[in-house]
């Protein structure tokens, strides 16, 4: 019986960016699911259900920041593990990352990719002990069968 790779969203607008982290994370093992902005992003969330996502938070159309708000609004994907790596370092602004749901922050070009990978490996490891305890604690077992998820984003589609 084979194993299925863990997969790894990478929404990310800027081809080099994630042609070279897709090449860090496919070395490591995983399934890189790739998006070039949130609207593709979403719809690999909604199909895919990715085991974590490498999010950047400035695209064109619409800001990364309204994906993680809605990554976070649904119990579908509220706990799949979001690492933002951005070029954004005001403070307020990386509250605000935080404030809806971030996992992780990560400024481009300051983590070594060996670093970005281990906090991926991390947050992998966090929300495996995370389900242990909600299985523990009943609250798997009182999860919707299924929920409506919007796979659209209103303002496109």
């Amino acid at each position: 019986m084979a194993v299925r790779k863990i997969r790894i969203a990478l929404i990310e607008d800027s081809p080099t960016v994630r042609f070279f982290y897709k090449k860090l994370f496919e070395k490591a093992g995983f399934e890189v699911l790739e998006a070039d902005n949130a609207k593709d992003g979403w719809t690999i969330i909604c199909d895919q259900k990715p085991d974590v996502i490498v999010l950047d938070m400035m695209m064109p159309e619409i800001p990364g920041i309204e994906l993680l708000k809605r990554i976070r609004s649904y119990e579908y994907s509220k706990n799949i593990p979001v690492m933002v790596l951005t070029s954004i370092k005001e403070p307020d602004k990386v509250k605000e990352i935080y404030q809806y749901g971030a996992d992780h922050y990560s400024l481009k070009g300051m983590d070594s990719p060996d670093l970005i990978k281990q906090t991926v490996y991390q947050l992998l490891k966090k929300e495996q002990e995370k389900q242990v305890v909600r299985k523990l604690e009943g609250q798997e077992a009182n999860k919707p069968q299924v929920e409506e998820i919007d796979r659209h984003f209103f303002w496109f589609d």
